[in-house]
């Protein structure tokens, strides 16, 4: 079969012409919205300054279980947990105040009473004469996600109690052969004197040991509950607890460490992050170096910032935008890629930041991790914490 040429020639086709699409009419415009927020997956709600709940569509009906009809004209406050209904407080304040609220993560309560985890973003609602008269918010579920994070957070606890497990035989094994060489002096001191003293330095050994002990547990007890904390005390235990291993690695401590305010954290967590920061600074110094842990008092916004410093390898660039990320390692087997993802998750629940400068650069100064933890009463530190 010959080929068929196709032809060039189209004089004698059918012309075809395509028109502009004319603008929507403001009432097609409005239909159109209305499609929209009623087929998103998202809760898109609106309330008015005194929280009374104006519109809701379909995904809240079906994230919140309560009809149209149930929900129009209540309080958004029904929605919100008794403990948590101060946020409420803060974000109408934020909204009167014409600012924005992205992605904040909290609880809300179904219908049936069931607690759930959401990210919420909040505008203010304005009228054509430019007024604040309301917020529109949006809502996402993100419990399965949370569930995620806390599983992987828990992960990592036990990975760090391994590695603590480790560090504290290490801690405790040198007092104890010191209290094992005194009591055996003792026994065998001429004098009761003699035997008295060793026996009182034994007894100070035991207690380093024990003390050590508590920290430990302490660290792992922890419940997350949030009370007043001294950022001093939870650096020195901190310290303590890697003592052997900063000295069987020649590696020096420098802290500066000023007379703060309390920080209303859970000290476990707080003594998880420096674990982890501790514990990186030391591996990033095969060959020794000093650690340095520097605090200052931040007033605008108010909190407290912490510098942990080593001058150790440095982190490669291309690494320093993926360390913050689970799973990702540069320690091989020796590390489970979570503890920064950790450290970060840890300190941004709490309203603070971390940030990072590090060089590989030889006679740099390695690497600083800084970390900027808000002081207690905050709300609008709570509701942004990077802002």
């Amino acid at each position: 079969m010959e080929a068929v040429p196709l032809s060039t020639d189209l004089s004698n086709e059918t012309s075809l012409s395509f028109e502009a699409p004319r603008a929507a009419t403001p009432e097609r415009r409005e239909a159109l919205l209305v499609a929209v927020v009623e087929s998103s997956d998202d809760a898109i709600i609106s309330k008015d300054l005194d929280g009374v709940i104006l519109t809701w569509n379909d995904a809240a009906a079906r994230m919140f279980g309560y009809s149209t009809q149930e929900i129009i004209g209540q309080n958004i406050r029904c929605l919100i947990p008794e403990e948590l209904q101060y946020e409420e407080a803060a974000i109408l304040a934020r909204i009167r105040a014409g600012k924005r609220i992205s992605h904040y993560e909290t609880e809300r309560i179904r219908k049936t009473g069931e607690r759930f985890d959401v990210s919420i973003s909040i505008s203010p609602l304005i009228d054509r004469e430019g007024r604040i008269i309301g917020a529109s918010k949006i809502a996402r579920e993100i419990t399965e996600r949370k569930r995620l994070e806390k599983q992987l957070i828990q992960s990592e606890k036990l990975a760090a109690m391994g590695c603590m497990v480790a560090t504290v035989a290490h801690e405790i094994n040198n007092p104890l052969e010191s209290v094992l060489n005194l009591v055996f002096l003792a026994r065998t001191s001429e004098s009761f004197a003699e035997a008295r003293a060793r026996l009182s330095l034994a007894e100070t050994e035991l207690e380093r040991v024990s003390q050590i002990a508590r920290q430990v547990l302490g660290h792992y007890r922890d419940d997350g509950t949030v009370a007043p904390v001294m950022i001093q005390e939870v650096i020195e235990n901190t310290l303590a607890v890697y003592q052997g291993k900063l000295k069987s690695g020649a590696v020096a401590t420098e802290c500066r460490v000023g007379n703060h305010p309390a920080l209303i954290a859970s000290k476990g967590e707080l003594m998880q992050i420096f674990s982890n920061l501790v514990a990186n600074a030391i591996d990033a110094m095969p060959q020794g170096g000093l650690l340095r842990i520097h605090t200052r008092r931040s007033l605008d916004p108010d909190g407290i910032e912490i510098d942990v410093c080593d001058n150790g390898i440095g982190i490669p660039k291309d690494n320093q935008g993926k360390i913050f990320e689970p799973f990702f390692s540069t320690k091989g087997n020796l590390g489970t890629g979570i503890g920064l993802w950790v450290v970060k998750q840890l300190v941004e629940k709490r309203g603070g930041h971390l940030t990072l400068v590090s060089s590989t650069e030889v006679g740099s100064n390695g690497t600083t991790f800084s970390i900027f933890l808000p002081l207690a009463g905050s709300s609008d530190a709570l509701l942004n914490p990077m802002n």
